[in-house]
């Protein structure tokens, strides 16, 4: 039995009614708002987690006892529920106890840390790690914080000693709403529920514009092209924002201390990532080039169509498969820290999902937006 061709189209045809009107719904508008505020206020409200953002000195010697500063960011060790504040220096996979460590105030630790000459020939590197917890803050630290310049005696003239520790501790969390302090990103970890999401929604706008190009070769109407033409300007639009936005969190994150143009540069050669971005935007910027290079309007939307399946697969290769397979500055790359399993931790992922959904949300908000006036328009013309 073979179905009635006009039923199928009956059924298309109040498909794309719903899917209109529930744009045109108030509903889920206010929903956007809302989660949008929560992710703004959430993501520059909520205070940044214990973190160590610098050790002195930075080197020691062997057969020296050094008096190391431990400068720490939002930490309670004078907090009488922060008990014991332990310290630990970590090389590889040991772990060393301090000889002292003492309590200057909430955000100053003084620790003294001696490694014997007869002890030096152990270390495989020389960089040593500062782990510090309490009950309050949890367990926080500084990787490569010290590194040792190894003596070439390999007899102590000392008798200092090192003491292996297996670390223990009651809280390993911090007991507080924070959002991780990281190396490198530290405050700038906020531009997260911004720089990020605004790249999911550029891909679900490409995304549309490939399926409405999709809708038009298969049935030929013209509406479908000012879907994909409509769905590519405001991918564009985001592709931007995340641009400039990740054009920020780069100078102000890796390149601090050197002027925008050197900076800038070295986003072009050394952050893949950036680079292929720029790339992409440029592609489909080119689409609306094309797209004035044709006035029959069947051809145009025709063309467009096949130009955005090539588009699409480039966009995915630059965004989302060339830089894994290259070294960057960008987070996940080159000893940056990523938005792995590790870094995105439950405070985050309490902001950062919600950012996801609400600036894709937003990018079909505005979609909506930008249909309605291109139909008013094509309306006007008769």
């Amino acid at each position: 039995m073979k179905l009635n061709p006009c039923w199928r189209n009956k059924k298309i045809y109040s498909h794309r009614v719903y899917l209109m009107n529930l744009l045109k719904q108030q509903w889920w508008k206010w929903i956007c708002v809302a989660i949008m505020l929560y992710v703004t206020a959430g993501g520059l409200l909520v205070p940044l987690g214990p973190g160590i953002p610098n050790v002195e000195p930075l080197v020691f010697k062997a057969d020296t006892t050094y008096t190391f500063k431990v400068y720490t960011y939002n930490t309670h060790f004078t907090d009488v529920a922060a008990n014991q504040t332990q310290v630990w220096f970590k090389n590889d996979n040991n772990y060393f106890c301090p000889t002292e460590v003492k309590v200057i105030d909430n955000t100053l630790l003084e620790v003294k840390f001696a490694v014997p000459a007869a002890a030096q020939s152990t270390f495989r590197y020389a960089n040593f790690d500062v782990i510090a917890n309490n009950d309050i803050d949890g367990t926080f630290a500084l990787r490569d914080a010290v590194t040792l310049i190894k003596s070439k005696k390999e007899v102590s003239d000392t008798a200092l000693q090192m003491t292996y520790c297996i670390p223990e501790v009651e809280h390993n969390k911090t007991s507080l709403l924070v959002f991780p302090f990281r190396e490198i990103l530290q405050q700038t970890i906020r531009n997260t529920f911004f720089h990020v999401p605004m790249w999911f929604a550029m891909t679900v706008m490409v995304i549309i514009s490939l399926a409405a190009g999709l809708l038009f070769l298969w049935k030929g109407d013209l509406k479908y092209d000012i879907y994909a033409s409509q769905a590519v300007l405001i991918a564009i639009v985001f592709g931007w924002c995340g641009y400039f936005t990740g054009v920020l969190w780069s100078k102000y994150t890796w390149f601090i201390g050197i002027g925008w143009e050197k900076a800038i540069r070295n986003m072009v050669y050394q952050d893949i990532k950036l680079a292929g971005a720029l790339t992409a935007i440029a592609i489909y910027t080119a689409y609306f080039l094309v797209r004035k290079l044709i006035d029959d309007p069947l051809q145009r939307a025709k063309i467009s169509a096949i130009y955005n399946i090539f588009s699409l697969v480039l966009f995915g290769l630059l965004i989302y498969v060339l830089p894994r397979l290259t070294d960057s500055v960008h987070p996940g790359n080159g000893g940056n820290p990523a938005f792995s399993k590790y870094d995105l931790d439950s405070t985050l992922r309490m902001f950062f999902y919600p950012a996801a959904i609400g600036w894709i949300m937003f990018s079909v908000w505005i979609y909506s937006i930008a249909l309605r006036l291109n139909f008013l328009q094509q309306k006007s013309k008769g």
